[in-house]
């Protein structure tokens, strides 16, 4: 949000004058609710100063994921698991995950608020990891609520399983990219398989014969 959209829901879209009045004729509480109303806004505070002038501060939520559902949905997803709408003023590098449940509608509750929690988890670690933010490409959901990713160089899926200890899962796959990728290639997989506990299966990527083109 910016300065304007911030004085919008002050003054109930121009509809209010919020200049020349008394300081006694304002309900801060009240304004402070309007604002806090506001789907971008997770936090306000408002004051007046020793000069008599209103200040606002206004926290804005943080968008941490692009979400795409399985019905076709999309919208951002912030650090505290709140569902934010698409805006033309944001144009941020954020995480994709594709096939989020459209009829997942119980957020802070059982399964549900499991797989939120692992998204925001995942969508954390890879904004603060310069070199999986730049490979993967977006993050797939499963039926299962596994996740499947999509890499930016190669043609190999890595199969993550669920979001449980991701930061080890990570570390096993930079491990296989050094190791093994970066002498075979990065088309030499297929699939790259890190759900298991202490392990990465590979499975190699056959390609067709010519008798069969």
């Amino acid at each position: 949000m910016d300065k304007n959209d911030i004085v919008n829901v002050l003054t109930s879209n121009r509809t209010m004058v919020l200049t020349n009045k008394s300081i006694a004729s304002f309900d801060l509480d009240k304004i402070e609710v309007r604002l806090k109303k506001e789907v971008w806004i997770r936090d306000a505070d408002l004051y007046f100063d020793n000069t008599g002038s209103l200040r606002v501060k206004v926290e804005e939520r943080a968008p941490i994921a692009r979400i795409f559902s399985s019905d076709g949905e999309s919208f951002y997803l912030d650090s505290t698991g709140h569902k934010l709408p698409l805006s033309d003023k944001m144009s941020a590098k954020l995480p994709v995950f594709t096939g989020f449940p459209s009829n997942l509608n119980k957020w802070r509750t059982g399964s549900d608020k499991k797989l939120v929690h692992q998204i925001k988890e995942l969508s954390l670690y890879l904004l603060n990891n310069s070199f999986w933010m730049a490979q993967v490409s977006q993050v797939d959901i499963t039926p299962a609520r596994e996740f499947e990713m999509v890499p930016t160089i190669g043609s190999h899926i890595i199969e993550f399983g669920d979001g449980t200890e991701y930061e080890k899962k990570f570390r096993r796959l930079f491990i296989f990219y050094k190791q093994v990728l970066a002498k075979t290639g990065m088309e030499k997989y297929e699939r790259i398989k890190v759900q298991y506990d202490k392990e990465v299966i590979g499975v190699k990527n056959v390609k067709p014969s010519k008798d069969n083109n």
